[in-house]
């Protein structure tokens, strides 16, 4: 199964976003909490440290609000290890005005900690380049922290960075299953397994909860379409229900060479679907119908010429079911006509 690498990531991140939230809230939470361990250092109350500890609250408070706001993976992940990295860079801050900076490599190494925790919601390659940052960060602040361990530091720092890369690379794998069975799962019920359209499980996707009224980015002009095959149990009883099947398959084929990427079709029972059309008025739905209906008609299926009859009503954005139960009369006044003809509901 193919996949796509920006629903992919977007499904990961979401997978792991709240986690990776908390994360961030506790790894503020905790550099804040060190102010605790500086005026042990100082054997006084640390007036110095008191603004780089708090000010990693400020990055935290500004993720939080675009948490709640920003869903894409593209912008949270990055903003997540750019509040890591200011969490880090206040550390430092901290660690310029300390008497004994040589426990700066136990703070470093719970860093190394909070950036693995975080990668479980990253692409492997935000990972690798955010998390070999930090090690920058360290070199960096080492030409005016000149930290006594330096040597320390890197020896115990580098291995982490490529352990913690490579464990994202086999966690991001695991995922990969993760992802690819769950697709797999949610493909067998929401689509019908010998037409591949949707089944009937797909208006969970499209229904607000706990209402009838379809999603508002359907638009308010929805239009559905009902349709069956025309004597369809004698083709069944004529040609066996294998040959059936295959009528099946190639209505649907047709049918979808003129239906818009847009559109809900489902297999709603036997050989009758439905065919949701968001942002289409009445007179447009119309238009498709026809053009379905002579689609089928002009198709080769090898085994019997083949029609279909069609029933249209409009969505009165109250009730779906109703727009159905209108479009199935429909359905069956074409029949009443002679079949292989559409009807629009009376509104």
């Amino acid at each position: 199964m193919p996949i796509d690498k920006k629903v992919f990531f977007q499904s990961k991140y979401e997978y792991y976003k709240d986690f990776s939230f908390w994360v961030i809230v506790f790894s503020c939470l905790a550099s804040v909490s060190y102010f605790i361990s500086d005026c042990q250092l100082f054997g006084r109350f640390a007036t110095e440290t008191v603004i780089p500890r708090g000010m990693s609250l400020i990055p935290t408070i500004i993720y939080a609000i675009v948490y709640f706001k920003v869903k894409s993976y593209k912008i949270m992940v990055p903003l997540c290890y750019v509040v890591l990295h200011c969490i880090m860079w206040n550390t430092i801050w901290a660690i310029v005005y300390l008497p004994i900076k040589d426990f700066a490599r136990e703070g470093f190494i719970i860093m190394h900690l909070m950036f693995f925790a975080i990668g479980f919601c990253a692409p492997l390659k935000y990972a690798i380049v955010a998390h070999s940052l930090l090690i920058a960060d360290i070199l960096i602040s080492n030409t005016f922290n000149h930290y006594e361990s330096l040597d320390l530091m890197l020896s115990l720092g580098i291995p982490c960075v490529v352990a913690i890369c490579f464990a994202h690379y086999f966690m991001q794998k695991l995922y990969t299953t993760h992802y690819l069975t769950a697709r797999k799962l949610e493909h067998i019920s929401t689509y019908d397994t010998l037409t591949d359209v949707y089944n009937r499980n797909i208006l969970e996707y499209i229904i607000e909860p706990d209402t009838l009224l379809f999603k508002r980015e359907m638009g308010k002009d929805i239009s559905i379409l009902l349709f069956d095959i025309d004597f369809f149990k004698q083709v069944n009883d004529t040609y066996g229900h294998v040959a059936g099947d295959r009528i099946l398959k190639s209505v649907v084929d047709s049918v979808r060479n003129v239906l818009t990427r847009d559109s809900y079709f489902i297999r709603w029972g036997g050989e009758e679907f439905v065919i949701i059309l968001p942002h289409c008025p009445l007179d447009k739905a119309t238009d498709i119908a026809e053009a379905l209906r002579v689609s089928v008609e002009n198709s080769n299926n090898d085994i019997c010429p083949t029609t279909i009859s069609i029933g249209i009503a409009p969505y009165n954005g109250i009730n779906y079911k109703s727009a159905i139960d209108k479009a199935d009369k429909a359905l069956y006044a074409a029949k009443g006509k002679g079949r292989n003809c559409i009807h629009v509901s009376s509104l």
